[in-house]
């Protein structure tokens, strides 16, 4: 990142042109043609996969012209890696820049959502570089698609079953902000990070999932009522993981108990011990935040996504930043 502070507004910077995208929709009265283009690292499709993951494009509540995907690979590691193009329209604004801008956003929300659930339903973090933007006009001639260079992960091998009812999906608002906490929770360095994440995540489901009955505050000393408020965080949570997702209560516990102590009021050292128990921990909130987006989505909990091997497959200090 360079020193320009216009740079820290954008996720992903361009490094080299991708040339014209592969779809682009056509001109409209009263809309603005765009196209968003990025690759996905170490993500190589088959063809029978395809299909569903234009589908998934399409469930990102933004609605799309069209949407394509292209092999390619990094040519120095030869790591395969996948083109995406994304067209769609845009309102007008009251000038030029602001249209760009329109652009960038949309662009950038239709990413973040398209990420969060492809790395729900691959079970394993993918994110976005050299995302590029275009508007209105074609360029000619011929690019070649460079990767940044990564040593430190292998291209894993990952089986993916999509459910056989993928059509009748539709991720809420809700969802989505859970599946931006979970793709960043599958992130496979720090162990402290990918548990704070996934807490948020089933926070972000247990509001959406469990009924807020309100709770009625009573005078200790007659027991009139005085009041109405909202259930705890911590009864909703114990709700959706006990009662809804089959958890048992001393797994909730524990994993609260290092919630409020770690991330939640940081009263707890971080000693090595509290890290090799957050790495345990992690597995456990992995697998109770898929489920919730599941139960969100109304896919059984005992069918596919579920967290790819590779998450499960870490050493709490094998990095050291």
């Amino acid at each position: 990142m360079s020193g320009n502070s216009q740079d820290s507004l954008y996720l992903f910077k361009p490094v080299q042109n991708l040339g014209y995208p592969s779809v682009f929709p056509p001109e409209a009265q009263g809309r603005i043609p765009a196209s968003v283009q990025f690759i996905i690292p170490k993500l190589k499709l088959g063809e029978h996969d395809k299909k569903h993951v234009t589908q998934l494009a399409h469930k990102c509540g933004i609605d799309l012209w069209a949407a394509d995907t292209h092999p390619t690979e990094n040519t120095r590691t030869k790591e395969p890696a996948t083109l995406v193009t994304f067209a769609f329209y845009v309102n007008p604004a009251s000038n030029e820049d602001e249209n760009k801008q329109t652009i960038q956003s949309v662009s950038r929300l239709l990413v973040e959502r398209f990420l969060g659930l492809l790395s729900f339903f691959f079970g394993t973090k993918l994110s976005a570089v050299n995302m590029q933007y275009t508007t209105i006009g074609k360029e000619e001639g011929h690019y070649s698609k460079i990767l940044p260079v990564s040593a430190r992960t292998s291209t894993p091998r990952v089986k993916v079953e999509f459910p056989a009812d993928l059509e009748s999906i539709a991720p809420t608002d809700d969802v989505f902000s859970a599946l931006f906490w979970l793709r960043r929770g599958l992130a496979e360095r720090d162990p402290l990070e990918n548990f704070s994440a996934l807490m948020v995540c089933l926070q972000i489901m247990a509001r959406c999932l469990v009924e807020k009955q309100p709770v009625a505050r009573r005078c200790p000393s007659c027991g009139a009522e005085l009041e109405t408020q909202e259930p705890s965080i911590t009864s909703l949570m114990r709700e959706l993981v006990v009662s809804r997702l089959g958890a048992t209560s001393e797994l909730f516990d524990r994993l609260w108990k290092v919630r409020n102590a770690i991330v939640a009021h940081g009263n707890q050292p971080v000693t090595a011990e509290v890290f090799l128990e957050l790495t345990e921990l992690k597995f456990d909130a992995a697998n109770l935040a898929f489920q919730s987006i599941k139960l969100g989505l109304g896919i059984p909990l005992d069918s596919p996504p579920s967290p790819n091997q590779a998450f499960f497959v870490t050493d709490a200090f094998m990095y050291v930043d």
